[in-house]
Order: structure tokens, then sequence, then C-alpha cells
């Protein structure tokens, strides 16, 4: 019993194998159907933005309850 089954809808054949006489079968080549490159991963946000956002949410936070406590 073969391990080496093909799958019907996967975009890759069975490996080659020896032939009976000993010669090697070449492999096929499999190119993507949209040859873009991959996008890279966008770069993770610096120490400093953090810091600048966390400082202006936490003044609206303040100026919030401020307004809300003089009501």
């Amino acid at each position: 019993m073969s391990l080496n089954v093909s799958i019907p809808g996967r975009d890759q054949g069975q490996a080659p194998f020896a032939g009976a006489n000993g010669d090697q079968l070449s492999m096929e080549t499999i190119r993507p159907d949209m040859p873009d490159p991959i996008p890279l991963r966008p770069s993770p946000h610096r120490v400093g933005t953090i810091m600048i956002r966390f400082v202006g949410l936490m003044f609206l936070a303040v100026a919030a309850m401020a307004l809300v406590w003089l009501r």
C-alpha cells in the first residue's frame, strides 16, 4: 500500500519515484497563481507613541470626570 496518496483539489501532486530501470523522474515546478510579494507585517508601535496616546486619553478622562463633578 502506498502512503504517498494524491488528494484531488490539492496544488501538489505525488512525489516522483525511481523507475524500474533506475531513471530519476524530474519534479514539476509549481508556481503560485499570483506572483505578488508577500506583504510584510506592520511594525509594532513604539513606546513613545503608546505613552502619548495613554497620556492623551488620561487627560480626556480626567477632564470628563471634572466636568461631571462640577455639575
